[in-house]
């Protein structure tokens, strides 16, 4: 038996390997006539410069990812798009608690050298551990 489908939410960090990702969970969306909804987690020091002069990188806003569903073709997406962005220190678990409504989850990842990979979990793999809903993985270039 398949399960219904009525809301699916897509993780985005808003970087540029993302289309493959954006176009499944696009993909899945229309598959299942599912509402869509779009989640970055922010740092809580995102835009900030710390004290060591380095940067969690920048502030994701909306007009950013309304401009990568624009940028990849999905701007019939906009008028029915849910996004969300919390902030948080560690993101699965806010994710995880974003998901809680969801049906299904679409993660990208970037594959981890084989040192890295033997001492820790990716952060798409504590995502999955965490959340109910089903998980689908996205390979990223």
């Amino acid at each position: 038996m398949v399960p219904d489908i009525n809301k699916i939410m897509v993780s985005l960090l808003c970087s540029d390997d993302e289309g493959v990702v954006l176009d499944q969970a696009v993909f899945f969306a229309e598959k299942f006539d599912a509402s869509l909804v779009a989640i970055h987690v922010n740092d809580t020091h995102a835009g900030e410069m710390s004290m060591m002069m380095d940067s969690p990188g920048p502030k994701i806003t909306e007009d950013m990812i309304k401009d990568m569903f624009v940028q990849h073709g999905y701007e019939q997406w906009l008028k029915k798009l849910e996004i969300r962005i919390p902030e948080g220190a560690i993101e699965s678990k806010t994710i995880a608690e974003h998901a809680q409504d969801v049906d299904m989850l679409v993660l990208g990842h970037r594959k981890m050298n084989t040192f890295k990979a033997s001492f820790m979990d990716s952060v798409d793999e504590g995502i999955a551990n965490l959340v109910s809903c089903p998980v689908v993985v996205i390979q990223k270039n």
